[in-house]
């Protein structure tokens, strides 16, 4: 069986609730996305959302993306910078306008503090060293 990876905060990007997850292998991340939500919240027609979802799953994101386990059922998801490529090209190709991706971030941002409930001020400050670190492949100790 295996193990349940359910998000850890439900945020609302432009009516649409977008789930967040820790990265499922305990790294300290910035925090992933379910892919399904951010096509919705982009309001992608559902054409695009589904050819979207499977390049994710096989094109060059593919070593970077997991399928885990929830108690809804199987969740693709992916890393920030994942959510980042997106919507650069959902912005380049006229699917989203400018302001997408500032309401993307205001909630990610909402994520990535719950993340840090009950942190001191000192652990905070080295979580998000430790999470940027991380988001640029240097995930050696401070």
């Amino acid at each position: 069986m295996k193990r349940l990876h359910n998000p850890f905060h439900i945020g609302q990007v432009r009516g649409c609730a977008v789930r967040f997850f820790r990265a499922p292998n305990d790294v300290v991340a910035l925090p992933w996305h379910a892919c399904a939500d951010l096509t919705a919240a982009a309001a992608l027609p559902d054409d695009l959302r589904t050819v979207f979802l499977n390049m994710t799953k096989s094109g060059q994101w593919q070593d970077s993306v997991r399928t885990v386990a929830t108690d809804a059922g199987d969740v693709l998801i992916a890393p920030h910078f994942v959510a980042q490529g997106a919507m650069g090209a959902f912005q380049q190709y006229g699917l989203v306008d400018e302001g997408f991706e500032d309401d993307w971030c205001i909630t990610a941002a909402e994520a990535a503090c719950k993340m840090q409930e009950g942190m001191s001020p000192e652990e905070k400050l080295k979580n998000i060293i430790m999470m940027g670190r991380q988001h640029l492949d240097r995930e050696d100790d401070l």
